[in-house]
């Protein structure tokens, strides 16, 4: 029989007390505003004696995490809680573009009195330290269950074109922002020569619910294919609709739920429809709700539908496994013509003036965004100097086993094709894809259908790893999972 399953929740709030320049955009946004409160959400599960079997799951409303922000929790944990294995400790991102800058790499130095990445990150990190420590000690015995359904969250948002835009008359290169052939996200549908949405939409919605030992509702795991971005232009800080959906559901399920979310691979999603989009407005404008509001009803109803039946086979003693490797993925080669291409933008750019915009605002954000453009451009030019020297980025994968589903992390925003692959091949019966926790290049991962194309998010600027690496992520991946079902065929739950 197996081990007990040991359960514990704990979060803090990681809104910061100053001014904070916000991650996501080209443009600095520096604010003291708060709109919603910024959240981590810590769940420690162990089996058996000691700590062999166990890990700690922190979901982080930030837009990524850096090697700094993972390697410092641990640190930190490690300080708090001798006996745990920090190396169990795996970090996710909902990737909200309203949360401070922890990275410290793409904007100008922050005015004095604003809050420097670094320093936001010594105080984030403290507070993931401190959440996953008290979720620790807050294990008990309780049960799990686990379900899933269907939710129109995410949407495709790479448009496709039957021509080349680098072709159109009038067409301009962006250095440092992106390359463009045949696709371009967030592009026009009104176009003519308009193809389609690139690449499936993968709309399930998967949830782990945690119970105590009298079987009352504590928590759960919410996993979904979209990045919290429906309002990443704000200048407020937020958590984006994962806050909507955080009150909905505690009005229902009481104030002490924990809720823990995480993106699957979404690489190529968000949560704006490319299309009907006058006809949606008008739904929301006589619903009388927000667009943020209506994607937290559609979580809240997928939750509860879920919550509904699963919960009818409640365990107490699940299969209970973690595994982790680094794994070596080939990076994106940078070729001649793209660095001499990328070396005489970086020389154009270096040539423009500074913003002589009367505003001292606009002066700002326009500079700010032509240092952004000069970083990218640095950037690629480096990892061509380097790239004979340093063929592979390493990354840390994280592969969990609860009963019958299974639970992978990657570094990327992972194009959602890729998750696909991982699920329907996956020997589990249910298997959560988990974007973003660190541990390597938060760079996007494209298909080689977007490499094809280019455009922001599938170009040389945006990719450390190409599609061959997207290969070779599946199938390690998959080849972790089938350790952990060593009788199971071919998929066989998984169908």
């Amino acid at each position: 029989m197996n081990d007990v399953l040991l359960l514990g929740w704990a979060s803090r709030d990681v809104t910061a007390e100053k001014p904070v320049n916000l991650a996501g955009q080209f443009v600095m946004r520096i604010t003291g505003t708060v709109r919603d409160p910024l959240t981590v959400t810590a769940l420690a599960m162990s089996a058996g004696e000691g700590a062999a079997q166990s890990l700690i799951w922190v979901s982080c409303d930030t837009v990524g995490i850096p090697a700094a922000v993972l390697e410092l929790s641990r640190r930190k944990l490690g300080e708090l809680v001798k006996e745990f294995p920090v190396k169990n400790l795996i970090l996710n991102a909902t990737h909200t573009h309203t949360a401070p800058d922890t990275a410290g790499e793409w904007y100008p130095p922050v005015p004095e009195g604003v809050l420097t990445p670094g320093e936001y990150v010594e105080f984030l990190t403290d507070r993931i330290a401190q959440a996953a420590a008290e979720s620790w000690q807050n294990r008990k015995p309780g049960y799990i269950a686990w379900g899933m359904a269907y939710t129109p969250i995410g949407h495709g948002r790479r448009t496709t074109y039957f021509d080349d835009l680098s072709k159109r008359p009038g067409f301009e290169e962006m250095p440092g922002t992106r390359t463009e052939k045949t696709a371009s996200m967030y592009g026009t549908t009104r176009d003519e020569k308009f193809d389609c949405i690139e690449g499936y939409v993968d709309h399930s919605a998967h949830f782990l619910f945690t119970f105590d030992g009298s079987r009352q509702l504590t928590g759960a795991v919410i996993n979904i294919a979209c990045t919290a971005q429906e309002t990443e232009q704000l200048k407020e800080t937020s958590a984006d609709f994962w806050e909507d959906a955080r009150k909905a559901l505690r009005k229902q399920y009481g104030a002490s739920l924990f809720l823990l979310p995480q993106t699957s691979a979404a690489g190529g999603l968000s949560p704006r429809p490319m299309v009907n989009r006058k006809a949606r407005q008008r739904m929301l404008d006589m619903k009388g709700m927000s667009s943020r509001e209506e994607i937290a009803r559609l979580i809240k109803v997928a939750f509860d539908e879920t919550l509904g039946w699963a919960s009818k086979e409640m365990k107490d003693r699940p299969v209970f496994k973690h595994a982790s490797k680094i794994i070596q993925l080939p990076r994106r080669m940078v070729t001649e013509e793209e660095y001499l291409s990328i070396g005489r933008g970086l020389a154009e750019l270096e040539r423009a003036p500074a913003s002589k915009a009367p505003d001292a605002n606009v002066r700002a954000i326009e500079d700010g965004v032509v240092f952004a453009r000069k970083q990218r451009c640095r950037r690629v030019l480096r990892r061509y100097e380097e790239q004979e020297r340093i063929r592979t980025c390493d990354m840390e994968l994280h592969v969990v086993r609860i009963d019958d589903i299974a639970l992978a992390t990657n570094s990327f925003e992972l194009f959602g094709d890729y998750g696909i692959r991982i699920q329907a091949r996956s020997p589990a019966m249910q298997t959560f894809v988990v974007q973003l926790c660190g541990g390597g290049p938060a760079s996007y991962l494209p298909t080689r259908q977007a490499e094809a194309g280019e455009g922001y998010s599938a170009c040389v600027y945006c990719n450390d790893v190409g599609s061959d690496g997207g290969d070779l992520l599946v199938n390690e991946t998959l080849r972790l999972i089938a350790e952990m079902w060593p009788s199971a065929k071919q998929s066989p739950a998984a169908q």
